[in-house]
């Protein structure tokens, strides 16, 4: 088979490109922002459940900057073309770079951890909910599990397809990925994982949902009009979150199904074309009548691109839980400490901070009764961006 895509004219597969481009650009430049934005502030944003968010986004990040890789000078044609012209499939072979296999993975292996941190997020976010008004932390101890399971698991999914030879290059969108192909492998390796996901991820999120629920209409007098006002805040938040997350993930689900039916029909039809043209030949030669050759049936290039704005819309939807007065607070801060100026923001002390030093510094207060107790900025505590 041709290296282009012949169910795709020329002009299709540049739009195409622009797009991929276009859209892995904002992906990219909104999940870097929000990793930003936790490093600027690390000491207070590496907290559980909320960093969570933060290895999200760097799977995203990763992820778009595979997609964009092919734009690099002659990169597009080395991921997705074999040394002869034609197109990568059944890759990995031995007698091939390992170009598209290097794209495979980043683009695979980000998508996978990324999917499946959604799922530690929501349940990370439904335990914290349920601790809140107690001094029981439900993450102590666990967060090791999350980072053993996310990253194991696509690790294995990803040894798994290429043991199996199952990565295919493909030019419109100019990457190589599991079961262009072989729709099966697809199904098994892409569609099956989200699905799963997507059900616990939901219940898990749905949970949490009612928690805060439940307290806010079960405690009223117990809370105070700001912690009212704040779960209101984190209620409608996750709930414009998960249908984002549901909505992206079902719309997924749609192009990919309707790539299942119809893929024997587009080849069934450039069959006949690949015939016609042959006759096309034939009768040029014996001046016969000349037919004319289409391809009937092609797959829709706007499927392929709601497809992929899916994709990307995820990514940048992860980034969202950043875009709060807390970040322009922390790049305030930031700005200040890099050019030395005074931060007049409010500080708030840790108490467990706040005690340890007046404990460690008691015998010389005992001498010294009259002695200040000074607290350095490591006491002091911000909010985090989320």
């Amino acid at each position: 088979i041709q290296c282009q895509n012949p169910l795709f004219t020329e002009k299709e597969h540049r739009e195409m490109h622009v797009y991929i481009a276009a859209f892995s650009s904002v992906t990219i430049f909104c999940t870097f922002f929000t990793l930003a934005t936790f490093v600027a502030d690390w000491r207070n944003s590496n907290r559980y459940p909320a960093v969570i968010l933060f290895y999200v986004n760097a799977c995203f990040f990763v992820g778009s900057i595979g997609w964009l890789a092919q734009f690099m000078d002659g990169a597009r044609d080395e991921i997705v073309c074999r040394a002869d012209g034609t197109m990568r499939l059944g890759e990995p072979t031995s007698n091939e770079t390992l170009s598209c296999v290097i794209i495979f993975v980043i683009v695979y292996y980000s998508l996978m951890s990324g999917v499946i941190w959604f799922v530690m997020l929501t349940y990370a976010w439904h335990a914290s909910f349920k601790a809140l008004g107690t001094t029981y932390q439900p993450l102590l101890g666990k967060t090791s599990y999350f980072h053993l399971i996310t990253w194991s698991i696509p690790f294995v999914l990803t040894v798994a397809i290429l043991a199996v030879a199952q990565v295919d290059g493909d030019s419109v969108s100019g990457i190589c990925f599991v079961g262009y192909k072989n729709y099966r492998y697809r199904a098994g390796f892409v569609l099956a994982p989200i699905g799963l996901v997507l059900i616990v991820g939901g219940y898990f999120l749905i949970r949490g949902v009612m928690t805060l629920f439940s307290i806010k209409s079960n405690h009223p007098g117990l809370l105070s009009e700001k912690a009212a006002s704040k779960i209101n805040e984190t209620m409608l938040r996750l709930g414009i979150f998960g249908f984002l997350a549901f909505g992206f993930v079902f719309i997924t689900f749609g192009c990919h199904f309707y790539d299942f039916f119809n893929q024997a029909e587009w080849e069934r039809s450039f069959r006949e074309y690949v015939l016609c043209e042959a006759n096309v030949t034939i009768a040029t030669q014996t001046n016969k009548p000349i037919p004319d050759c289409e391809i009937k049936n092609r797959p829709s290039l706007l499927v392929e691109k709601i497809n992929l704005f899916a994709m990307f819309g995820t990514g940048v939807s992860m980034s969202t839980w950043v875009w709060t007065k807390a970040t322009l607070l922390i790049w305030k801060r930031t700005w200040c400490r890099l050019t030395g100026q005074s931060d007049d923001q409010p500080k708030r002390i840790k108490k467990s901070k706040m005690i340890a030093k007046a404990f460690s510094k008691r015998k010389e207060l005992l001498r010294d009764p009259g002695r200040e107790l000074s607290f350095s900025m490591h006491t002091v505590s911000h909010d985090g961006p989320v």
